[in-house]
């Protein structure tokens, strides 16, 4: 029997200081298979930084990440991109590449001298999957946000990783083109032949709300709290974190809140 992976992610005391700032302090927390995991707060608080520590972008100063059970700074750059993949804010490129090429780049970890069969099939299947057909012979940099962002998430999946690490992937997207991200996003956790959970840094707490399986709530540099989204997006969390008075309503499901702002939460005025 092969290895049992109770846990896809695990952070133990992760801290990292930029300059004299304390940016994450002592972080500890695991992600399970086929979770997806959201991590809010307020602008700056760590976020995209948290995201960046995970895929050795930025080395943290302490504490210790395992990714399926091997040790991050054990990990050569090789093995952790057979196992994680990063989808960042936004991608420009000043290079005419077509979309085909750019979502093959994701098999560059397998990829020896030449491009093999397998590694053809497997984009032309995660490009159908993802409805880009019609794109593949498009250059990037003529699409729009949400195609380009469509794009990234067809390169990360041919890179059939265990976790998917995901900075803002709706930023800068209209409404429609934000839920088809999300939905593909909590598709691949839900696929259950295949053990892999995402980490989503989100700025949209209802969004979170809707699609997350746990939150992670970061403020003053560190966890406040990182449970389901019925428990962790309540008015008082809410308040402390954000600053604002808020309603929390349940319109659609019991389990999924939905917060509707009321006014900032300034208890220094009237």
């Amino acid at each position: 029997m092969g290895e049992v992976l109770e846990n896809i992610l695990e952070v133990k005391d992760l801290s990292f200081a930029y300059k004299d700032k304390k940016i994450l302090d002592n972080l500890s927390f695991s992600v399970q298979p086929n979770q997806f995991v959201a991590v809010l707060g307020i602008n700056g608080a760590g976020k995209s930084t948290l995201i960046k520590c995970l895929n050795k972008i930025i080395n943290f100063d302490s504490g210790s990440v395992k990714v399926c059970n091997k040790t991050l700074s054990d990990t050569s750059i090789v093995e952790l991109s057979k196992m994680v993949s990063y989808v960042p804010q936004s991608v420009s490129t000043g290079f005419s590449m077509d979309v085909y090429d750019v979502i093959l780049l994701g098999r560059r970890p397998y990829i020896g001298w030449r491009i093999g069969k397998n590694d053809r099939d497997i984009v032309q299947s995660v490009i159908t999957r993802l409805g880009l057909d019609d794109f593949i012979f498009r250059k990037f940099h003529t699409l729009s946000g949400g195609e380009q962002q469509r794009v990234i998430i067809a390169k990360a999946i041919v890179q059939d990783p265990t976790l998917y690490l995901f900075d803002e992937p709706t930023s800068n997207l209209d409404l429609s083109s934000q839920f088809e991200i999300l939905y593909e996003i909590k598709n691949l956790v839900l696929n259950k032949e295949k053990k892999c959970s995402a980490l989503v840094a989100m700025h949209d707490i209802n969004l979170a709300a809707k699609f997350a399986d746990k939150i992670i709530i970061i403020d003053e540099n560190t966890i406040y709290c990182y449970d389901t989204p019925y428990t962790a997006l309540n008015r008082e969390t809410i308040s402390k974190v954000y600053g604002v008075v808020v309603d929390v309503l349940y319109p659609d499901d019991p389990q999924i809140p939905q917060i509707n702002v009321i006014k900032p939460n300034r208890t220094d005025k009237k």
